[in-house]
């Protein structure tokens, strides 16, 4: 039996740490077995440790992103016709790096290209440059190959210049919470509600604190576990004062940032997630497909396409403190509705958003070219 010679692929873009939504989305392509068994992958880590300032110049930054184009053009000249799959940047510099590499393997390499966007800001940095700049970034667009987004929507980012976009969810391993052990771990007591994503003011936790807050005083028998790391730490310190203030410190709790089988058991110990966020270059949070899986009712807002991905399985709010305060209570106060909005959400991702179906799904996109 002849067996088939694989294809030269490089991968580029930003892998764990730090846990976010898109290192976890690309370690999962990276990590994929069906990848490594048709690639020859080689990978370039674009992992950045300033999360709360991406786009900020500093020489750290410039000493690695000289380096990831350094690597690409010499992986564009010894590999033959390779395959660039580029996680691309949402910031302007970020942009420009990428662009760079995209030319070298287009020109250097005569290889094709997939760019995927994880968020939906790329549209806003490419309407904020001009002149030459401009110019190069457009003319690089042009030659991606195929462009992926996570939902329809997130294609406008692109503004035109790429031909081909496909479409692919986010997904997590099918046996991260397995179907027989959703709502095993619920305890009786107050309704357990997580918030579980990194501590920032854009993605709604203050809010989502403050209606926890209201709602407790209104005699609603609530609990508020927030999991995740802190970006801003004099912010945290005022919300911590916040909590106290109002004697919050038995319902709302701070847990720190979990993995494996910690995070599992807050998704299995709770009875609805709340992700009220505002940040602006939101995609398609990893955290609600994994309280999916946990068979929770979602309550989060219309950012990104996080209102197609719960609309049959959770409430979309304005993140406001009064819009999440209406939607809690409304959960709260009507048990059959909760019940019914978790057993959606776990039938929804069996369906639509495991680890398979993603990463297949890109790996079909490569074998097309």
């Amino acid at each position: 039996m002849t067996r088939t010679k694989k294809r030269d692929l490089i991968f580029v873009g930003p892998l764990p740490p730090p846990i976010l939504g898109e290192s976890i989305a690309l370690q999962s392509l990276y990590n994929s077995d069906r990848l490594h068994r048709q690639y020859k992958v080689k990978k370039i880590n674009l992992s950045r440790k300033d999360f709360e300032h991406p786009g900020a110049l500093s020489f750290d930054k410039l000493f690695h992103d000289s380096f990831a184009i350094g690597y690409s053009i010499l992986l564009s000249l010894r590999m033959k016709n390779p395959i660039l799959y580029i996680s691309i940047s949402q910031t302007k510099m970020g942009l420009l790096r990428d662009c760079v590499m995209i030319q070298a393997c287009k020109v250097v390499g005569r290889g094709k290209v997939v760019s995927h966007l994880h968020g939906n800001n790329l549209g806003g940095t490419i309407d904020a440059t001009s002149g030459i700049t401009e110019k190069f970034v457009v003319n690089t667009l042009k030659k991606i190959d195929v462009g992926i987004v996570l939902g329809e929507k997130l294609s406008t980012n692109y503004r035109g210049y790429v031909d081909r976009i496909e479409v692919v969810s986010n997904g997590i391993p099918a046996d991260f919470i397995l179907k027989n052990e959703v709502g095993q771990a619920k305890k009786s007591g107050p309704l357990s509600l997580l918030y579980l994503s990194n501590l920032m003011f854009e993605k709604g936790y203050v809010e989502l604190i403050k209606a926890t807050t209201a709602l407790i005083k209104e005699g609603h028998n609530l609990r508020l576990n927030l999991v995740g790391g802190i970006q801003n730490e004099s912010e945290f310190q005022e919300v911590q004062r916040y909590i106290a203030t109002n004697e919050m410190e038995q319902h709302i709790q701070y847990h720190g940032l979990k993995q494996g089988e910690e995070k599992k058991r807050f998704f299995l110990e709770s009875d609805m997630m709340a992700l009220p966020t505002k940040y602006k270059v939101e995609g398609q949070p990893m955290s609600i497909i994994e309280g999916m899986a946990a068979g929770l009712p979602i309550i989060s807002s219309d950012r990104g396409i996080i209102a197609e991905l719960i609309k049959d399985c959770g409430v979309v709010v304005e993140p406001t403190v009064e819009g999440v305060k209406t939607a809690i209570k409304a959960l709260v106060s009507d048990d059959a509705e909760r019940m019914r909005l978790g057993r959606v959400s776990r039938e929804t991702f069996e369906e639509f958003y495991t680890e398979d179906k993603y990463t297949d799904s890109v790996v079909a996109i490569f074998d097309k070219l």
